[in-house]
């Protein structure tokens, strides 16, 4: 099964009132654990690459992995590359067939943040893939929607609008913190205006610690993309812990039921989030995927989802259509 356009997969979210799980990606058992848990829930996924994974080091031969094994799987995938603030950097994600670069200059002033993130928009442009932009935070710091938006400050919404509009990107990513001890607030409402001033989908980074209820009102604030990293990586570490109690067993004995325990985790993320049983949904109704080459421009393949959406010219209106 070809790979899924990210973009068309983000925007089937967004319009369907569901979130995509971005699983972070920092090995084979959790690759594996992570589409076999959308296979058996028949759910969209996103597979997360970055050089900050623990062990990732270079994703070259990890990105071909995961191109193969989103290929071979039977629920739309696609894939991205999270980057830290140098525009080189992404150019060098884009050349690994991603469909995605998640792009974080949030700790530079906003004029700063749109300069970086439009050149990445620019570069991105000719192979079709999505750059996922980042400004700001959720939590509750000061009560003024348009406080500026810097290094450490709230996501404003009339700043996300203005870097929305100046930069490009087709997804906006909020980073927010789960804090013990009750030292954040985080501000739904204030997502809701953000929703409402870009229009795009919303991408929830920093993930870890959010209750049911909570996941679930970020998506009716316009989430379409949780990033799922740290508490994934957590969940192996702790397996591995556990099977270092046992008396032998030696290398195989420490990773046994690693995969497992991935796909539970996963398995439990996808039900709160609303995407199991959306894989059909996505198959018909998007684009597929063709990684890019380097030197060349893709070409999407060409089929009646790929059609409806070229005489749209917009993912959101194409999908908007069929919003309940």
């Amino acid at each position: 099964m070809p790979l899924v356009d990210m973009t068309d997969m983000l925007h089937h979210a967004y319009c369907h009132g569901y979130a995509v799980g971005a699983f972070g990606v920092a090995g084979w058992d959790i690759l594996e654990g992570v589409i076999e848990a959308a296979e058996h829930l028949r759910a969209p996924i996103i597979l997360s690459l970055s050089k900050s994974y623990p062990g990732a080091g270079g994703i070259e031969s990890l990105a071909k992995a995961v191109i193969e094994m989103g290929q071979r799987a039977t629920i739309p995938v696609s894939f991205q590359v999270e980057v830290d603030n140098d525009p080189q950097l992404a150019e060098g994600a884009i050349t690994t067939g991603c469909g995605g670069v998640v792009f974080n200059a949030s700790s530079r002033l906003l004029p700063e943040n749109v300069a970086l993130t439009k050149k990445v928009v620019n570069l991105a442009a000719p192979s079709g893939v999505l750059v996922v932009g980042q400004l700001g935070h959720l939590e509750s710091v000061q009560p003024d929607d348009a406080a500026e938006s810097a290094a450490g400050c709230p996501t404003s919404p009339l700043e996300a609008k203005h870097y929305v509009e100046r930069s490009g990107v087709g997804c906006l990513a909020v980073s927010v913190s789960r804090m013990n001890g009750g030292g954040s607030k985080h501000d739904f409402p204030r997502l809701s205006k953000i929703n409402q001033a870009v229009g795009i989908p919303l991408a929830i980074h920093g993930s870890a610690g959010f209750t049911d209820d909570q996941f679930r009102r970020l998506i009716r604030s316009g989430a379409a993309k949780v990033n799922y990293c740290e508490p994934l990586f957590e969940v192996a570490a702790r397996r591995i812990r556990e099977n270092t109690l046992a008396p032998e067993g030696g290398y195989a004995g420490l990773v046994e039921g690693v995969r497992e325990a991935i796909c539970i985790e996963a398995e439990r993320c996808i039900r709160i989030w609303g995407c199991g049983g959306r894989a059909a949904e996505i198959l018909t109704q998007c684009r597929t995927w063709t990684p890019a080459v380097p030197g060349l421009d893709r070409k999407p393949a060409e089929t009646e989802a790929s059609r409806a959406f070229n005489d749209t010219g917009n993912a959101k209106v194409l999908f908007a259509r069929s919003r309940p």
